[in-house]
């Protein structure tokens, strides 16, 4: 603990504040059949969303998006930034015609990009990898905020999920210290 006492005096806070989330927890282990696909987006299209990790402090949630050909996700502004990873397929942004994002590739995005997600008509189903911190303002052809989705409301929508199919709800959230609000019980429900 001296070492969080220290690490006080240089950040000018006092020995009474509380600095252990700044410790790490050590690894979190999820095996590849803890979290499922849920649908995500438009009906009308194939897409779903298996949700692997949210982190309530920074607003980082974890995904990966999967869709058929074809398939669009709405079009959205970044409240922060967003990195991507393509495991298999390929996609790309309607608004920027000049690439195409391919198994191996990565994208990152900047807070404030506005764009249209759209599955490639010729490479089959598509899985992309998200690190997406803050929220996206889903907007209609005016320009409209019609969604706002965040760590929260993505959660929310995995827990609902699950309860609807009666599917076991595993806690996504770390590290668990940081967020009181957010609790998961032995009997698969929460409190959110």
């Amino acid at each position: 603990m001296w070492t969080i006492y220290l690490l006080g005096l240089l950040l000018g806070t006092s020995s009474a504040m509380n600095m252990n989330f700044l410790l790490a927890n050590g690894p979190t282990y999820m095996a590849a059949n803890s979290s499922i696909f849920i649908p995500y987006g438009n009906p009308k299209y194939d897409l779903k969303m298996k949700l692997i990790q949210v982190d309530p402090h920074t607003g980082l949630w974890v995904n990966i998006l999967k869709g058929s050909p074809g398939s669009v996700l709405g079009t959205h502004r970044h409240y922060d930034q967003v990195y991507g990873y393509t495991l298999k397929g390929a996609w790309g942004y309607r608004e920027h015609p000049e690439w195409l994002s391919r198994a191996g590739d990565t994208i990152h995005e900047t807070p404030g990009s506005v764009h249209t997600l759209y599955i490639d008509d010729h490479h089959g189903e598509t899985e992309t990898l998200f690190f997406v911190w803050g929220a996206l303002e889903f907007l209609d052809e005016a320009g409209n905020t019609i969604a706002i989705e965040d760590w929260r409301s993505i959660l929310q929508k995995y827990v609902d999920y699950c309860q609807k199919n009666q599917l076991p709800i595993v806690d996504l959230t770390y590290p668990k210290e940081k967020v009181e609000d957010v609790h998961f019980h032995q009997h698969h429900t929460t409190d959110l």
